[in-house]
């Protein structure tokens, strides 16, 4: 049974078992899931949810809010961190949709009330993002297709396994912990480009707290929930026949997480980022005018659509699940950045006109869920009125593990985030603490710093 080889899993591992990248990639994933929490919080949905989490939390002060200035239950302060955290589109990616504004806001919350260490909250961070990856990698594609969001279907049962870790459960009540999550899971893809997709990040991290506290106080579930025939993966839409031994061999032999962790450069779908690479490359190379422009192909494989569903958009955030403004946009401005996801830019004439000119050629093979290439290559080419043609193709775009940011670019987004609300000492005093977590013996020396607001 999946469920038991899971729950044994989360059970026998121990910090001294994870390998130094994938604790690198989860050190990096949680620097960056607090950075655009901190701008997140002051996004419209970010001032909503931390208002939600404020009035429903009572006297509560378990946890805290990151860049929210109080103090709330751990429940409430999850959903409110995981929302913020994925406000803006701008937190990580890899393996299973967006990791880390599941986890580090589960993890941070439960760690905060009970003391946790750095090195407590990395090991239970990879824990669950192990977990996540070796259902997801089985059922992604069936039930993503049906239009459930996996940040919230898979990343719920990895918060239930994170938290599980970190609360230290024997194997009967992670099974369980992990069946209650799985009936609390779900997500529509429908809401990309609304306030509710960030929701979705926001609820993933407060099931798995809901989810482990419940099964440590004895609550009942099914101990079979993952392969069981009305459990998660039929329900979700996975319907094929799987040999879950074979699939989940390499538990606690192989972390997957190092190969597949994305770091975001720009604060939109990951959907469009092969293709901003592409645009930014030929505006720089070539220094394209958007009325010198005729035509430009968006190379694509079909999955790129079920991302990308926002072919015209009206809002900034419906901007960001758009391929045809992003690229429009880097062609226009050299570079897609926060300024550029807003409802007047998105509305330029300018803009609009080059979308108009944009048309999608399915020319790449859908790719399979769990594969390192994952949803690339995609290229974009230019179609000038003086005749000439310019394309160019990306298979790894920037952040990727294959062409990673380096460590001055993403400490630059670090900053460039959480300046928008802490002031530039508490920007360094957090940043020196994220950059050596390991060493760090309480995680509240860190949530005291990024919790505040100016």
């Amino acid at each position: 049974m999946i469920t038991e080889r899971l729950a044994h899993f989360v059970v026998k591992t121990k910090a001294k078992d994870i390998p130094p990248d994938a604790l690198k990639a989860a050190q990096a994933g949680i620097t960056d899931m607090i950075a655009v929490a901190l701008a997140g919080s002051m996004e419209p949905q970010g001032k909503m949810i931390m208002d939600f989490a404020k009035k429903m939390g009572g006297d509560a002060t378990q946890a805290s809010v990151i860049g929210g200035g109080f103090k709330t239950s751990s429940f409430m302060a999850a959903l409110a961190n995981g929302t913020t955290g994925h406000a803006l589109d701008y937190d990580d990616i890899g393996g299973w949709g967006h990791p880390s504004v599941v986890l580090a806001p589960a993890l941070l919350a439960i760690g905060e009330d009970i003391g946790a260490s750095g090195t407590d909250i990395l090991t239970a961070y990879v824990v669950g993002w192990e977990l996540a990856y070796c259902v997801h990698a089985v059922a992604g594609d069936s039930h993503y297709k049906q239009g459930w969001h996996v940040t919230n279907t898979s990343g719920t049962l990895g918060a239930a396994a994170a938290v599980a870790w970190l609360l230290k459960l024997n194997e009967y009540q992670v099974r369980m912990a992990l069946g209650i999550a799985a009936s609390l899971a779900g997500g529509l893809r429908q809401n990309f480009g609304t306030m509710t997709k960030p929701l979705h990040a926001g609820r993933a991290a407060a099931n798995g707290i809901q989810a482990a506290l419940l099964a440590q106080a004895g609550f009942t579930a099914d101990e079979n929930i993952i392969d069981a025939p009305l459990g998660w993966a039929k329900v979700f839409g996975h319907s094929k026949a799987v040999d879950w031994a074979k699939a989940s061999d390499y538990l606690g032999k192989t972390y997957k997480l190092p190969s597949f962790h994305r770091i975001k450069p720009y604060p939109a779908c990951g959907g469009t980022h092969c293709s901003i690479d592409a645009a930014l490359f030929l505006k720089k190379e070539y220094g394209i005018k958007s009325e010198d422009i005729s035509e430009v192909e968006l190379g694509v494989n079909p999955f790129v659509g079920q991302l990308c569903i926002h072919h015209r958009p009206r809002t900034g955030l419906e901007g960001k699940f758009s391929l045809e403004y992003t690229v429009a946009r880097a062609l226009i401005s050299g570079g897609v950045g926060l300024k550029h996801l807003t409802d007047e830019r998105v509305n330029e004439p300018e803009v609009k006109s080059l979308i108009e000119k944009m048309k999608w050629v399915e020319k790449y093979p859908m790719p399979n869920t769990g594969v390192r290439e994952g949803m690339v290559p995609y290229d974009v080419t230019v179609k000038l009125k003086d005749g000439r043609t310019l394309s160019r193709e990306v298979k790894f775009p920037k952040g990727d593990p294959e062409n990673p940011l380096t460590a001055e670019e993403s400490n630059y987004k670090y900053r460039d985030c959480a300046s928008t609300v802490l002031s530039n000492k508490d920007v360094e005093k957090s940043l020196k603490l994220l950059s050596d977590l390991r060493v760090v013996k309480n995680i509240n020396e860190l949530m005291e710093i990024v919790a505040k607001k100016q």
